[in-house]
């Protein structure tokens, strides 16, 4: 079953968008797969805040970070292409209105509960000011349901369930420091 977990920080501000973007892209693996569809990957960080000034947006919920982990079954085993092209049509979902940027990544098969646990995630990160009009995504349950089954409708895969979280119970270390 593929798991779409929410992750939400509005405690450390602009802070949690540097080191979430420097997670995702830089910090995690050394599978290198790092992709946006309408932002320049190594300026990130400065084009959210750039979007973020000009509608006067730049407190409250900076990011929505949000992991897609794909099963086996879903990649079809070590398939890196078919990860790539569901993690691009997913990407593709809210590309017209917000800034995304996000990285594959992959983790050993390990045998977990009798079978092969998941071998890549995708993370995401969404500036959370649309460049289009500065409207804030709200991320309701609604709106998440409503990409959870368009997550569904691309992989295929109706077994796909939503976790959600602070982000404070994971330990990203970027440059030395805790995310």
């Amino acid at each position: 079953m593929g798991i779409l977990k929410v992750i939400r920080n509005t405690n450390d501000g602009l802070e949690y968008m540097y080191n979430a973007l420097n997670y995702v892209l830089y910090g995690h693996t050394d599978y290198d797969k790092r992709y946006s569809l309408n932002t320049d990957i190594d300026n990130a960080y400065e084009q959210f805040l750039l979007v973020k000034r000009y509608f006067g947006k730049t407190s409250g919920n900076p990011v929505f970070h949000f992991v897609v982990s794909y099963t086996p079954r879903t990649t079809w085993g070590d398939n890196s292409e078919r990860a790539e092209y569901f993690s691009r049509s997913i990407a593709m979902y809210f590309s017209d209105r917000y800034q995304l940027v996000y990285g594959i990544h992959k983790k050993p098969c390990s045998k977990k509960y009798g079978g092969c646990a998941s071998i890549y995630h995708t993370h995401f990160v969404m500036n959370s000011v649309s460049y289009i009009d500065g409207k804030m995504f709200s991320g309701n349950k609604s709106e998440m349901y409503d990409f959870l089954e368009y997550i569904k409708k691309v992989t295929g895969d109706k077994s796909w369930h939503i976790e959600y979280g602070s982000g404070k119970e994971n330990h990203y270390e970027v440059d030395g420091n805790n995310i």
